[in-house]
């Protein structure tokens, strides 16, 4: 064994001692340290290394009992901060450490002098508050009044997200009450810009449920107000428009802030659930049928279709509920000032103003020429009754349809007559089915409806084949009452087998008398003749039967691809139409 130096004074030479004999003999080293104990019970050192001993063994027992003597003599404090900020970083930890377990062998007392050493001695404002959130955690007890009005006056509050993150996650579930009504509407203020920054930001995704918690929060001034539970106890599966119609019992009360709190977190939540669904999907005017049976699901006049229908409504119910009085207005604003992220800026506000009929203030700008743009430039227009606008915007979009193909939206069109709004999804089939669609009622609304202009008809409908059967059932009516039908690009366009077989059918009907010019003129020219029902031409009817099959062999061709290219070789007719 290794001499030990002689010069040492007597409690170092057995603190060497010691140490030595821990590398070989744990039980001879022990028994040198309580040597040492027993010889100088009140030297610091001595005390200091018979406590790293037994954490360097393991011991959480032996180890919390010398810590705690240390904490005890209080001597030599700043020798002992060190340790003392592992143990408080261990209790933050999740993970289970040795010093962790150590703490929860010392007696309370002494965890609260060890805890609130820490808080002492922390020269850092952040670092203090959150040993100040350790120190409550442990003893809540102790109230957190305090760390509340420290956190939110720090000075670097309003621009470091880490003391907002610290006073609204970890500090207000930690509170029972709030002398101060001021301050705890501050709080509340300031958990909404949280939660509500937090849920847009890409970057973090470790907090369970925001919104709970943010409901939480309000639970917190509702109880000290003594507001109806019922707005503040929101869960996951409550019913939106139960929630929104308790609301509305709000609107006339004096006292403004149960609405007003309760109120713009349901409709940010409701906004960002919305946003969530979204998606790739833009809010157009759609279109009804009066020929169809209404849904049973709408109510009033306006009917919200598509993907996140339901949560864009309880939005935008939700925001005139906010504007609905000049006070409650007011105070919206205000609010809506201190909250960093506002999702309403972008998106909902040009969707609520197409909601509310509000056509000027839901239209993209002159020089806006984006795929989005042309589309909703179409609807709009469309509705306006403006039709030479909405073809060019029609156009326009064409050269920029998506690689997405996407499926038809069966709810495009709604039965009823009431006006229609649905969220198209940003896909090459959805938008080119909006299109010949409102295409399709243009022709429709068109003084002077000619053969062509029906035949272009029958054309269009086939993409969206049979949402607009009770048109295509008019035209046939129509067909039959003239007695003739020119339509020269019919072989061209007109390849779905169901409006092949009607008109096949109208031509063999017995007892009418229809001609049919839709053969190609290279075939006409063969017999210089037009198809009908009269007569018993064998070559006529021959011509007739060959160019109907030829036609329905093409039938599983892309009626999508087809459609792009009617509209686009048929600009001119659609251009000039109208004029």
């Amino acid at each position: 064994m290794p001499g030990v130096d002689t010069a040492l004074s007597d409690e170092d030479y057995i603190i060497a001692k010691a140490k030595n004999a821990q590398k070989y003999n744990i039980h001879s080293a022990k028994a040198w340290m309580l040597t040492a104990k027993t010889l100088f019970p009140t030297n610091f050192k001595i005390q200091f290394e018979a406590y790293l001993m037994e954490k360097q063994s393991g011991n959480v027992q032996e180890a919390a009992e010398c810590f705690s003597s240390l904490m005890i003599s209080r001597q030599n404090l700043p020798a002992l901060l060190p340790e003392i900020s592992a143990i408080a970083n261990a209790l933050r930890s999740a993970e289970g450490s040795f010093l962790s377990q150590m703490f929860d062998n010392i007696c309370p007392d002494i965890q609260l002098t060890i805890l609130k050493t820490s808080v002492e001695n922390s020269d850092d404002t952040m670092e203090h508050c959150r040993l100040l959130v350790l120190l409550l955690k442990k003893f809540p007890q102790l109230g957190v009044d305090s760390l509340v009005k420290t956190l939110i006056n720090a000075e670097k509050f309003f621009y470091d997200n880490r003391y907002a993150r610290l006073l609204v996650v970890e500090t207000l579930p930690l509170l029972s009450s709030l002398e101060s009504p001021r301050l705890l509407q501050r709080l509340v203020i300031k958990a909404i810009d949280f939660y509500n920054s937090y849920v847009y930001d890409e970057n973090e995704h470790d907090i369970t449920d925001p919104w709970q918690r943010l409901y939480g929060v309000l639970d917190l001034m509702g109880r000290q107000l003594g507001w109806d539970p019922f707005f503040y106890n929101y869960s996951n599966s409550l019913n939106k428009e139960s929630y929104f119609q308790k609301l509305l019992t709000l609107r006339n009360n004096d006292d403004c802030r149960q609405l007003l709190y309760c109120g713009t977190t349901f409709f940010l939540r409701s906004l960002y659930e919305q946003k969530s669904l979204k998606g790739n999907h833009i809010l157009v005017e759609a279109l009804s049928d009066p020929e169809v049976t209404p849904s049973k699901r709408r109510k009033g006049e306006l009917e919200v279709t598509g993907i996140s229908a339901h949560q864009f409504q309880a939005a935008a119910n939700c925001w005139e509920l906010l504007h609905s009085n000049d006070h409650i207005s007011r105070e919206f604003t205000k609010l809506a000032n201190q909250i960093q992220v506002k999702p309403w800026s972008e998106g909902f506000a040009d969707e609520f103003a197409l909601y509310r009929g509000k056509y000027d203030e839901a239209m993209p700008e002159d020089t806006a020429t984006s795929l989005t743009a042309c589309i909703v430039k179409a609807s709009i227009y469309y509705f306006q009754n403006y039709y030479a606008g909405c073809i060019e915007s029609i156009l326009r979009a064409l050269p920029q349809l998506p690689n997405v193909e996407g499926v038809l939206e069966p709810e495009l069109i709604v039965g009823g007559k009431h006006r229609h709004l649905h969220f198209l999804p940003v896909t090459k089939v959805a938008i080119m089915h909006y299109f010949c669609t409102l295409l399709i009622r243009i022709l429709s609304n068109s003084e002077n409806k000619t053969d062509v202009t029906h035949g272009h008809m029958l054309v269009l409908m086939q993409l969206g084949w049979p949402q607009e059967e009770a048109i295509f059932i008019h035209i046939m009516d129509i067909i039959r009452q003239k007695g003739v039908f020119h339509y020269h690009l019919f072989s061209t366009y007109i390849i779905h087998i169901d409006i092949l077989e009607e008109l096949s059918y109208i031509w063999n009907e017995q007892g009418n008398n229809v001609v049919l010019d839709i053969i190609p003129n290279s075939q006409q020219h063969l017999g210089q003749r037009r198809i009908g029902t009269r007569g018993a031409d064998k070559g006529v009817k021959e011509d007739f039967k060959q160019a109907m099959k030829a036609q329905v062999a093409r039938s599983n061709e892309s009626i999508l691809n087809l459609m792009v290219q009617f509209i686009t070789s048929e600009r001119k007719f659609f251009t000039q139409i109208l004029q």
